[in-house]
């Protein structure tokens, strides 16, 4: 800069605070004489500034950017003081930034798109690099197409270094701002963002105790990032995200997907991306069904081998090629079962080829813990599911469950067995030691019929357990009444006892039993009067007592047994023995309203001994 130059801005500079207009006049004159001198631009700029001219100070701004190809230091200074401002609310919080952002109002949309272009270009900070070219994007957004490549390659660098802001730059500033047109961008890229979006979003789900809507919102934003890249890929649609839609009609559309796709599908992650979200969303809504709450007490759900009442020939056939029939009990969701076997669904689809099921491994191992802690649960009830009782085992040892739940599990394992062990009766027996203080209610569909397997989404409560565990005692003694002619009284008579539960699901069992005891001519039971409190039993043992004209010998107690054994006739013989048999029907008609829940479970404990007899003795 000359004497000249110098002498005309050091007049202006003196003249700034005294006499403005004199100021003006000795920078315009500098302006004139000296169009291409920087300093002299920069100068004009400064006294506009100063006198809060928004208009010619964005008129001497734009000169100097469109002019001044090497943009010295205070040009720099100025340009990102200007540029913070803009990145702040419009209106700024203190005066100097209002101005900035007043005046860029002024500047022309060519001047303004080269100040924020030329700023990014300068950044040397990834970080700042980033929000200056959102700024850029934001304020200009028909240059999404040419800028926003470079913009997601800066974000996704930043991510790779670990540095949590660029995460919450590509979610919640860039991806938006994109959507509208999104760019041409490769498929590594884009695979790499879905993958990001995805574990952003189930993290924030898992990060408090978000409600019901929050979810939903975070479920709605994720298949909305799985929609944007699928048009950037040019997939095949998937479908909207909708809570109410069932998990079936998501997996029927991905069925149609997968049949559509080149004959290779684990290169298309299209494939990835829908079935792992889906068997996420489908696990999450299966882990909250087994686990509700009910009048303050938490109830939690088991999968567990139900029971069948059709023939187990036909089961033995139809098994192998009929899914299991699961049921629900309420209170759990009806949607319950649904939801399982989409995520089974899911994840035998993932694990069909090696590089799917790296995949797909790969995304579960960047989720939150507890979304890994369902992962074990979920497999041991998917081999379950899938009938493979081994494998279940193994995964039982190394879940983390109560032992009630542990034993629970390794009795239902047995119910699949062809015949009931010793050891699933220890189970049995551990569990009625460990029962749950909540009573709930009696569950109506243990037994089924249908051509393949039956498993039961069983409520841990006291009347489930105790039901679920009589059960699998009443189906071993029916397999050997049903084939031992010669089946003795004990058997029979804690047969009949434990039918009692179930009363009158079993009727046809018992009449089957009544026939034996007719056939056979008598009937000794000594444990009748602490256990069978049934009307309908007793009424038929009356039946058998007064219509047969005494013969069929019946003997409920030690007093019975100590009396003449003598047939009882129909005109009064033998009056003692009538007498003895009245007061023992009376007195166990007076127990007809006793708790048979209580009962039935002091029942199994107290004689266990002569239940395993009955039950393995040859």
């Amino acid at each position: 800069m000359d004497a000249g130059e110098n002498y005309l801005i050091s007049k202006a500079k003196l003249s700034q605070s005294t006499d403005p207009f004199a100021a003006k006049a000795w920078i315009l004159t500098a302006k004139t004489l000296y169009p291409n001198n920087f300093g002299v631009q920069f100068e004009a700029y400064l006294i506009e500034k100063s006198a809060n001219n928004y208009e010619e100070a964005a008129k001497c701004l734009s000169y100097i950017v469109m002019t001044f190809q090497n943009q010295p230091p205070e040009l720099w200074t100025e340009v990102t003081q200007l540029t913070s401002a803009l990145r702040i609310l419009e209106g700024g919080t203190t005066p100097e930034q209002e101005f900035y952002v007043k005046m860029f109002q002024h500047i022309s949309y060519e001047v303004q798109h080269k100040i924020l272009l030329l700023t990014v270009n300068h950044s040397d900070n990834n970080l700042d690099h980033c929000k200056l070219m959102l700024l850029l994007l934001k304020r200009f957004p028909q240059t999404i197409q040419t800028h926003s490549p470079r913009l997601l390659d800066t974000i996704m660098l930043g991510i790779t270094n670990n540095h949590s802001q660029f995460r919450e730059i590509l979610i919640v500033e860039a991806l938006p701002l994109i959507n509208a047109n999104p760019p041409e961008l490769p498929s590594s890229l884009v695979n790499r963002i879905m993958a990001i979006c995805f574990e952003y979003y189930i993290s924030q789900m898992f990060k408090d105790t978000p409600d019901a809507t929050s979810i939903n919102d975070y479920w709605t934003k994720i298949f909305e990032a799985m929609e944007l890249c699928g048009r950037i890929l040019k997939w095949e649609p998937f479908l909207p995200y909708n809570r109410n839609v069932s998990k079936d009609i998501y997996w029927q559309r991905l069925i149609l997907i997968v049949s559509s796709t080149p004959p290779r599908p684990s290169e298309n992650k299209q494939i990835l991306f829908c079935a792992t979200i889906l068997f996420v969303m489908a696990l999450q809504e299966y882990m909250k069904s087994v686990k509700t709450k009910v009048d303050d007490f938490e109830l939690e759900y088991a999968l567990v081998e139900g029971f069948k009442d059709n023939d187990s020939k036909r089961r033995k056939a139809d098994a192998l090629h009929e899914p299991p029939k699961i049921t629900v009990v309420y209170p759990c969701n009806k949607e319950t079962p649904i939801c399982f076997v989409t995520a089974s669904q899911c994840w035998q689809l993932m694990h069909s080829n090696e590089v799917l099921q790296v995949d797909f491994g790969q995304l579960l191992m960047n989720l939150p813990m507890q979304v890994k802690s369902w992962l074990n649960r979920f497999l041991v009830d998917l081999a379950v599911y899938l009938g493979r009782g081994d494998e279940a085992l193994n995964i039982l040892k190394d879940t983390k469950l109560s032992n009630l739940e542990k034993n629970l599990r390794n009795l239902s394992l047995t119910v699949s067995q062809p015949t009931f062990n010793i050891q699933a009766f220890d189970f049995l027996m551990k569990i009625l030691g460990d029962m749950p203080k909540y009573s709930g209610q009696w569950v109506k569909n243990l037994s089924v019929n249908c051509p393949g397997r039956h498993l039961v989404v069983l409520p841990m409560s006291r009347r489930a357990i105790i039901q679920y565990c009589t059960k699998i005692l009443v189906t071993a003694m029916k397999q050997k009444v049903m084939t031992d002619p010669t089946c003795t009284d004990s058997l029979l008579g804690n047969l009949l006892v434990l039918l009692q539960l179930d009363w009158p699901e079993e009727q046809q069992l018992a009449e089957y039993i009544f026939n034996i005891i007719q056939t056979k001519g008598h009937f000794i039971y000594l444990q009748f009067t602490n256990y069978i409190i049934c009307v309908d039993m007793i009424e038929e043992f009356m039946s058998m007592w007064y219509s047969h004209g005494g013969e069929v010998h019946l003997e409920f107690s030690p007093t019975q047994a100590s009396l003449p054994s003598k047939r009882i006739g129909t005109r009064g013989a033998d009056k003692g023995v009538k007498d003895d048999f009245k007061q023992i029907i009376k007195q166990q008609i007076l127990k007809c309203n006793d708790d048979i829940e209580s009962l039935i479970q002091h029942f199994i404990t107290q004689e266990h001994m002569r239940l395993v007899q009955n039950i393995f003795e040859k």
